[in-house]
């Protein structure tokens, strides 16, 4: 976005802009507003499986040789 502001500075309006840069002029707008503006995205909280409460089941199962998959649904 650094490109955005550059061309700011050099003189274009928010219209000449958008059609250099592929951005609608509404983000132009926000961009320019200011860096509190700008979306900061961080990393991700990872997503607990499905599967979570019963990995201990399964993983007693499967050390018992049970690895039939409707068997281990019906148990």
């Amino acid at each position: 976005m650094d490109e955005v502001v550059e061309l700011k500075r050099q003189g274009l309006s928010v219209r000449a802009i958008s059609p250099l840069t592929g951005y609608d002029r509404k983000t132009i707008n926000n961009y320019l507003a200011g860096p509190s503006s700008r979306p900061m995205y961080g990393p991700r909280v990872p997503a607990q499986s499905k599967l979570e409460p019963f990995k201990t089941y399964l993983t007693e199962r499967l050390q018992a040789g049970v690895w039939n998959a409707a068997v281990l649904l019906v148990d």
